[in-house]
């Protein structure tokens, strides 16, 4: 291809890279159809409109200085050397973009900074690349084989004319304005962000405008401004949120700490098991949709014991979880997790309160050891022991050919725990974390597929339901048999949701349902199983991670000086109860009233009661602020 001169083949190559990443946009849409379902026609290209903006900031910014390079140097060669450098710059942008609409799958968003933490789970995720996402590994590496042999011949060819002189100068001024408003994208005020690429205020919209190389690297380095409103006005809101009697606040120099006292309650062993990825809109017992019989002995189980139907995670990712679990709180919007710079505020710790009140403690989970630094999280938490799957025998009855790429099967795990469990001396406090429900879905035997199993897909995700619930019976009808059994709860509950369980292949399968609000994906079970302590009872009351620490504390009596964003769910004394979450570039809030999302610039998505809205916008702000606030000046806990 010939060029008539150096400018247009600058934008040129700018140009041809701006299709491909609205290609990858629309392969976003096409994937996902019913992410987007809400928007109008018009809202849709209003959307796509808006996508093009933020492709544009995204392959300005990276081009800026090639640019202005190119436009002064005439020499073929160092232009051919340029061309590949910026070719491969635009190579990395495409491939973590279409990355990222893969990833949605998973988390129904885009990826932002925890991208700089999955180096911690990267034996599962290049498990995933030479797994069920070969053929995508494939493609990729295809196509930018493709696209930096066009830049080689894109740049190899030599230009018509190389503009000089005044002609230069006019256009390079020309130039580098476009470039630089192309970056900033708006005429004034502050430069285009995130929470600009919502041209409706509607979740779907931002997802739809975004892409995922853009929110990472705007989220690479920054925090989000959490002053949402003055820090005292933010701690008397959520203190009086949080306000009950059963645990006054302690000390003014840490605004939200609680004091719990010691009761006359039985020293109770207390087993808790996080399950990868148990959505609730997946399972037996707590769908709302039609039940797939997945889960029987998990749904058994729910019957049997205390089965709260109105619980939330905190966040999208399993370590959001367990560091909710573990400290009560959420973990604030761009800032890191527990294990890699939240503990360096002083923190309430489950583990660390547990050994306190004369418990032995234990931590595991069924992948590896170092998987998101959960040895280290574990410890940091207080708990005495911790082990990973490079710990665990094989157990399990395994089908010739079908060891797990990564970590072990969940009964490996289960099995482990049980055994370690014995050693212990009572009265302890364990926790594990199972693996086998997390993509890619390889299971141990072909018994478990009863759908047409595929690794990647709905189908698979089901059969390891089917697993693991198999799984989970194995290993209670099992501790049945122990004499700490009758002595002991057991607390069974999910790390995040996982996708969606009216998706194109689920919907075969549950034909006349409805999509429900996308706070849904939020849902998670609760269950406490203690046959010979509670009596079964289905629970609505609103509850969240952050709550099952100051449960425990609560329900056995322990004596306690903690600070958490949650309540005792056995409580009823509490004044408000709230779940406050983080997802990507939103926070949210959901309370009795309703649920409300937000983008630190506008309310994107809405529903409850109208007449309560500004109450649960002000009472996120509130929350969001002081728990920020308060971890950044080494205020939450002493």
């Amino acid at each position: 291809m010939m060029h008539k001169n150096q400018f247009t083949q600058i934008f040129s190559y700018i140009f041809f890279a701006l299709i491909i990443m609205m290609l990858i946009r629309l392969s976003l849409l096409n994937f996902y159809p019913e992410d987007f379902a809400d928007l109008s026609t018009s809202e849709l290209f209003a959307s796509l409109f808006m996508g093009l903006r933020v492709d544009i900031i995204t392959l300005f910014t990276f081009s800026s200085v090639f640019v202005l390079l190119m436009m002064f140097i005439p020499q073929r060669k160092i232009r051919l050397l340029l061309g590949l450098a910026w070719g491969v710059i635009f190579s990395t942008i495409f491939t973590l973009s279409f990355s990222d609409v893969l990833y949605f799958d998973f988390i129904h968003r885009h990826i932002s900074n925890e991208i700089f933490n999955l180096s911690n789970d990267m034996d599962i995720i290049i498990g995933m690349a030479f797994g069920s996402m070969l053929p995508y590994t494939i493609g990729a590496t295809l196509f930018n084989g493709l696209f930096l042999y066009a830049t080689f011949k894109f740049f190899a060819t030599p230009l018509q004319h190389f503009i000089k002189g005044k002609y230069l100068a006019l256009f390079s001024f020309l130039s580098v304005l476009v470039v630089f408003l192309g970056i900033r994208n708006t005429l004034s005020g502050k430069s285009f962000g995130s929470s600009d690429a919502f041209a409706v205020n509607k979740v779907s919209s931002g997802n739809l405008a975004l892409n995922g190389f853009f929110t990472i690297y705007r989220t690479a380095k920054s925090t989000q401004k959490h002053n949402l409103m003055p820090l005292q006005k933010a701690i008397k809101i959520t203190k009086a949120a949080q306000t009950t009697q059963n645990a006054p606040f302690k000390d003014k120099n840490y605004p939200l700490l609680r004091s719990y006292t010691q009761k006359d309650i039985p020293k109770y062993n207390v087993v808790i098991v996080m399950l990868e990825s148990f959505g609730a809109e997946h399972l037996d017992g707590f769908t709302h949709y039609k039940e797939l019989n997945v889960t029987p002995y998990f749904k058994k189980l729910s019957n049997e014991g205390l089965k709260f139907t109105n619980f939330y995670s905190n966040g999208y990712r399993s370590i959001f979880g367990i560091t909710s679990l573990f400290t009560g709180l959420t973990i604030p919007a761009g800032s890191e997790y527990l294990g890699k710079g939240l503990e360096l505020s002083s923190l309430s710790y489950l583990g660390k309160i547990a050994k306190e009140n004369g418990y032995s403690t234990l931590s595991m989970q069924a992948a590896n050891r170092r998987s998101y630094r959960v040895d280290a999280v574990s410890h940091l938490a207080g708990f005495d022991q911790f082990y990973g799957a490079e710990d665990m025998p094989n157990v399990e009855s395994v089908d010739e050919g079908r060891a797990p790429l990564t970590g072990t099967y969940d009964f490996n795990m289960f099995d482990f725990y049980h055994k370690k469990l014995n050693t212990l001396k009572e009265p302890f406090l364990g926790f594990a974390f199972t693996d086998s429900t997390h993509s890619d879905f390889y299971l141990p035997s072909a018994k478990f597929e009863r759908y047409p199993h595929d690794r990647k897909n709905y189908n698979g995700s089901l059969n390891a339901f089917i697993y693991t619930d198999n799984a989970i019976e194995r290993f209670m009808e099992s501790v049945k048999k122990e004499p700490w059994f009758e002595r002991t709860i057991f607390i069974f509950t999910a790390d995040h949701g996982s996708g969606d369980a009216l998706n194109p292949i689920a919907k075969k399968y549950r034909p006349n349902d409805k999509h429900l609000p996308s706070i849904e994906h939020f849902r998670i079970p609760l269950i406490i199983y203690a046959p010979k302590i509670f009596k079964p009872k289905e629970i609505q009351t609103l509850g969240c991670h952050n709550d099952i620490f100051p449960t425990i504390v609560d329900m056995l009596g322990w004596k306690a000086d903690i600070a958490t964003m949650g309540s005792s769910l056995f409580d009823a004394e509490v004044a408000k109860r709230f779940v406050y979450f983080y997802a990507g570039n939103l926070i949210g809030l959901i309370t009795d009233d309703g649920y409300l999302k937000y983008n630190f610039k506008n309310v994107v998505e809405f529903r409850g009661d109208n007449n309560k809205k500004e109450q649960i916008k002000k009472l996120l702000f509130g929350v969001d602020t002081a728990e920020a606030k308060l971890l950044e000046q080494n205020r939450w806990a002493p």
